[in-house]
């Protein structure tokens, strides 16, 4: 049915040894990405570089994402980050793909921040909204990254900009960037605290809870000191602290953590 794109697809293996790829792999259907960001305008095709956050010494996940008009089998980019920020590119076929699609890469510049991107497929992406995610690219980022947010370009080389249809026929289209914030690195510390009686009595055998942005809950229980204690709390997120008790009523906590907490203290409620 898609003769033109099977002749696309030969061409694009055939430029192999004239673009100096260095790999191929390839893949099966998958879903239609979840997440939607705005509409084209009728007519707008976009390749995107979605913006992400990475930890020092950590990885980060950059997905690249067509607005698609539902009419395109094939595609070539290049990427240019900072090497000093970020290393070990590697590349998966994305979620939002057709049937059918492989990955051709230039590797030979990402010791420079430059990598080159193929992609084909025997049939059309399906037409946006939502934006068809096309590839992921996960990287390291150095321990000693600086603090800062960096571009993450579209280039044309070491391979060039270019979306084919069906027919063969290179299509224009739009080429957005993104970013790589980078943060801190965690580090685990202890939280701990007290519990008291509204009178300033300790509270023994009360039950802390500590729950994460995941809804991951940790308890501890109080001593004869009414002291708690939590270890290896990552630092950088925020968690909500509450105290069950058969006596008393207290009232949660939301506290971020940044470095160890040794007075999170809690006095019951008449």
């Amino acid at each position: 049915m898609y003769l033109f794109a099977h002749i696309l697809r030969s061409r694009f293996l055939a430029a192999i040894a004239i673009l100096g790829v260095t790999s191929i792999f390839f893949g099966t259907a998958g879903r239609s990405a979840a997440r939607e960001i705005n509409a084209p305008r009728l007519g707008e095709r976009t390749l995107t570089v979605v913006s992400a956050t990475g930890q020092q010494g950590g990885q980060v996940t950059i997905p690249i994402e067509l607005e698609s008009q539902g009419d395109e089998v094939a595609m070539s980019f290049s990427l240019v980050w900072e090497p000093l920020i970020l290393n070990t590119p590697v590349v998966t076929l994305g979620s939002g793909v057709p049937a059918g699609g492989n990955v051709i890469l230039n590797s030979d510049s990402v010791s420079q921040g430059r990598l080159g991107i193929l992609v084909d497929f025997t049939a059309p992406f399906a037409a946006s909204p939502p934006a068809r995610e096309v590839v992921k690219v996960t990287f390291n980022v150095s321990p000693n990254a600086p603090l800062l947010q960096r571009p993450i370009n579209f280039a044309p080389v070491p391979v060039p900009l270019s979306i084919s249809n069906t027919s063969g026929a290179l299509v224009q289209a739009e080429y957005l960037s993104g970013t790589i914030t980078v943060t801190p690195s965690a580090s685990l510390v202890t939280v701990s605290g007290r519990v008291t009686t509204p009178s300033g009595q300790n509270l023994r055998n009360a039950v802390v809870s500590m729950i994460d942005a995941n809804n991951v809950r940790r308890v501890a229980t109080t001593s004869s000191f009414g002291l708690f204690s939590f270890g290896d709390v990552a630092t950088g997120q925020t968690y909500t602290f509450t105290v069950a008790s058969k006596r008393y009523r207290f009232s949660p906590k939301v506290v971020p953590v940044t470095a160890a907490i040794s007075n999170l203290d809690f006095v019951g409620l008449e």
